[in-house]
């Protein structure tokens, strides 16, 4: 689909857009040679889409660190479309601009008319998507409106986004894999990515000493690693970090051991099993043969992610974090309220005898007997205390009998304990901004265009799911919702966003006072809710909630090799 066509999508939701197709097309030289990208006048803003940061990662560069660009060029290239996505299983939602294996690109949106000389900060997108799906061109994950209320709110910022390769594209393992440098190279796409802004950026008007990281679920995982890779060392590729919603100690670090199967069944697929070298053969194969080998929801278990490879990864975060050895810089992080309805299994935990068994013999938690008894006993059958947060009696009893228990459980094991002890150790050391997001979001009939859909919230069960504090910060209003409280909420967050990516803190006049996470004995979070439709506004309240519940899985966490 090209953009031309998009825009015509999005004057159909939004009228009046058409006046935004580009009528001068803004040029930017990097070191390569020159891009010409795309005007919007509607948001005064010039964008830069597909640029490439490294080398396609096909062929001799399959399973490969990203290889940078060896090429320049003369006259000017076109960077008015989304790139390719990095190859996943689910290319009906994530293809609409392409997936190919040359996928290592980076959008840049800047506001228009910046001063000749001017350098404003520079934020950098990480997309998430459980490691295994997802890119960068979703539109989500429009920068245009956080970037035209950076220049609304007089602090201006660039925003950038990324793609890399996800599942087995980019983290394969195995005995093969091991020790040959060509572990994790999501992360190393990451950080390639990084260090083309550091060399480039410049030329947009952005300011290479004043860099972002961001992402949420996979994306905000990704974002804890690369604090944490070589130990901490950031060789000055960014100098803050947001997490939305997912810690390093979030994500799955099997070895060898749970990977080799999988990796002797590709090569198995792939006829190279009388290679003398299988990773070589897999780099022979063609695309099209080899794609539906790496499809993730077809590997079992949480499919691909990093590895402990004593090299980006040194160690296990856990112990990494607990050692002080991670980038000591300015941290704003938070989980949404309801993250475990997005975990818990569906229909299928009904009594404690099916609890038991799920936490006890579940890929990924590998807690003791006893362990496991603990924490029922710290999670008692009681709807009341389960989650969604605030829903009383209810069971939601279509999604299991103890459906709001195993969401409890889960929500803290994966987010809210890995938050807790990040938000501790973080604090040591920087000033850190911790929230609790207690918004359930609108939800859209994608079926329908947003000016005829008849408004709703997601559904109850779900409650403050995972992703809904997204829509919020992008404030993309088709996903923000049409009640005036929640614009406000959107405008207000997306304020604390771009103060702290401008100046490494959330407050400004007419906002909430969001006080640093050490403030406060045992803690202290904003809580981030609308201000209507039976909420109050935001206010702080201190990191105490189901304490004992989050402390005793902290104390567990390595035990789930993290």
């Amino acid at each position: 689909m090209t953009l031309l066509t998009r825009l015509w999508i999005l004057a159909a939701l939004f009228p009046g857009l058409l006046a935004t197709y580009p009528t001068a097309n803004p040029q930017v030289t990097v070191l390569n040679g020159t891009y010409e990208g795309i005007h919007l006048p509607a948001f005064s803003q010039d964008i830069f889409l597909g640029i490439p940061f490294a080398q396609d990662t096909g062929g001799l560069n399959r399973f490969r660190p990203p290889q940078a660009l060896n090429t320049t060029w003369n006259g000017t290239r076109a960077a008015k479309q989304y790139g390719d996505a990095c190859p996943d299983f689910r290319p009906d939602e994530d293809a609409a601009y392409g997936m190919s294996e040359d996928c290592l690109s980076i959008n840049v949106v800047r506001p228009a008319g910046l001063k000749e000389g001017e350098k404003v900060p520079v934020l950098v997108w990480i997309h998430g998507g459980s490691y295994q799906v997802g890119t960068s061109g979703l539109p989500n994950y429009n920068l245009t409106w956080l970037v035209q209320r950076s220049v609304e709110i007089g602090k201006p910022i660039i925003g950038t986004s990324i793609n890399y390769r996800k599942g087995g594209w980019g983290m394969l393992y195995s005995r093969e894999v091991q020790g040959t440098g060509n572990t994790n190279n999501a992360l190393r796409d990451m950080r390639t990515g990084l260090a083309w802004i550091q060399e480039n950026i410049g030329s947009f008007g952005g300011d290479k000493e004043n860099i972002t990281i961001w992402g949420e679920s996979a994306g905000s995982f990704a974002v804890g690693q690369l604090l944490l890779s070589y130990g901490g060392k950031t060789d000055g590729l960014f100098h803050r970090s947001i997490q939305e919603s997912g810690s390093a100690s979030t994500a799955w670090y099997n070895g060898s051991d749970w990977y080799q199967p999988i990796y002797d069944k590709i090569v198995e697929q792939s006829n190279c099993i009388d290679w003398p070298d299988t990773l070589e053969c897999l780099r022979t194969i063609s695309y099209e043969t080899i794609f539906p080998f790496l499809d993730s929801s077809k590997v079992g278990g949480p499919g691909w992610y990093p590895t402990v490879d004593g090299d980006i990864i040194p160690n296990y975060p856990t112990e990494l974090l607990h050692s002080g050895r991670f980038a000591h810089v300015p941290h704003l992080y938070g989980t949404n309220s309801d993250e475990g309805t997005d975990n818990a299994p569906p229909g299928v935990i009904n009594t404690d005898e099916d609890i038991y068994a799920y936490l006890y013999g579940s890929t990924g938690f590998d807690f003791p007997s006893d362990v496991v008894n603990t924490i029922l006993r710290l999670y008692p059958d009681d709807p009341a205390q389960g989650i969604p947060l605030n829903t009383g009696s209810e069971r939601f009893a279509e999604e299991g009998y103890q459906y709001k228990r195993i969401a409890a459980i889960v929500g803290d094991v994966f987010y809210h304990a890995p938050r807790l002890d990040d938000a501790r150790w973080y604090s040591k050391y920087s000033d850190t901004f911790i929230y609790r997001f207690n918004t359930r979001p609108f939800q859209n009939n994608t079926n329908a265009t947003f000016t005829d859909t008849v408004p709703h919230l997601a559904p109850a069960y779900k409650g403050v799911q995972h992703f809904s504090e997204v829509a919020f910060v992008f404030g993309n209003p088709q996903f923000v919702g049409p009640w005036p409280e929640y614009q406000a909420l959107s405008k207000q967050m997306s304020a604390q966003w771009i103060n702290f990516i401008t100046g490494s803190n959330p407050n400004d006049d007419g906002l909430p006072m969001w006080p640093k996470y050490s403030d406060g004995e045992r803690g202290l979070n904003l809580v981030l809710q609308a201000n209507g439709r039976g909420q109050n506004g935001s206010y702080v309240e201190e990191d105490v909630y189901r304490l004992e519940g989050r402390e005793y899985l902290i104390k567990w966490a390595r035990r789930r090799h993290v």
